[in-house]
């Protein structure tokens, strides 16, 4: 038989308020992961960490996200949140700002619970939002509908996010992926790894280990040391057992 396992670890998950996450970690909330992105306002502003599903921002080109088809399915997101369990309580009201990349601001505002980045809140975060699989739409306009547009066609365009991470813009009637966000109330317990306690080892199972590792030792000494010719002999104390045991690891590395 060969000796015990010497590695015995947490699984480091465990269910905390959402406060205690850091940003740019993982945690899963209603059976979907996100990651936080920012703590603001008694809420922690998270994005989905993948892409929930493909759909046009609008079928009709319109790349006002407050008159978009877009409004519809993150609607079917909320609801399906809900479904999991998730109560209004849970998912607090966000404003998105709807300025094009030009800076004019004729779409003004939109207030909603789930919503799409903006280019400028992607540009904030993007060193730690996950790259997928596919591309996925913000909520930002290239150029918004005013009778001086100087490149009408723009209008019908909105900012998107390659696999890469790259941006470009494209027609608003086309499907590419959404990724839900959402602020979520600080104080929603959720399930979170956490990282640095999982790469410590379990203390009491160290012991247990260590000592099994010693019992097989002791037992396999005895063994070995059973003609009269080991008379007075003896095996190693723990202590030394151990130390020699750390000596030879030492001299493996």
């Amino acid at each position: 038989r060969g000796p015990p396992s010497k590695k015995g670890r947490h699984t480091g998950m465990k269910n905390i308020e959402l406060r205690k996450v850091p940003c740019g970690d993982t945690f899963t909330a209603f059976g979907e992961e996100y990651v936080v992105l920012d703590h603001v306002d008694g809420g922690a502003l998270s994005i989905r960490k993948g892409i929930w599903k493909k759909a046009a921002f609008d079928r009709g080109g319109n790349s006002n996200l407050a008159q978009a088809d877009m409004r519809d399915t993150l609607a079917e997101y909320a609801e399906f949140l809900k479904s999991r369990g998730a109560k209004d309580s849970d998912l607090l009201i966000q404003r998105v700002d709807l300025k094009a990349t030009d800076g004019t601001r004729v779409y003004g505002y939109l207030d909603c619970t789930v919503a799409l980045l903006t280019l400028e809140q992607y540009g904030k975060y993007k060193e730690i939002i996950p790259k997928v699989d596919g591309a996925w739409w913000l909520a930002t306009p290239v150029w918004t509908r005013w009778l001086r547009s100087p490149g009408t066609s723009y209008t019908y365009h909105v900012w998107y996010v390659y696999s890469d991470g790259y941006c470009d813009l494209w027609y608003a009637r086309n499907s590419y992926g959404v990724r839900p966000v959402l602020t979520f109330d600080s104080c929603l317990l959720v399930s979170w790894q956490d990282e640095e306690e999982e790469s410590k080892p379990d203390e009491a199972a160290q012991k247990e280990e260590l000592w099994a590792d010693y019992i097989y030792y002791l037992s396999e000494w005895n063994e070995e040391h059973t003609g009269a010719n080991n008379y007075g002999s003896s095996p190693m104390s723990f202590n030394e057992w151990l130390e020699d045991r750390c000596k030879r690891e030492d001299d493996e590395e």
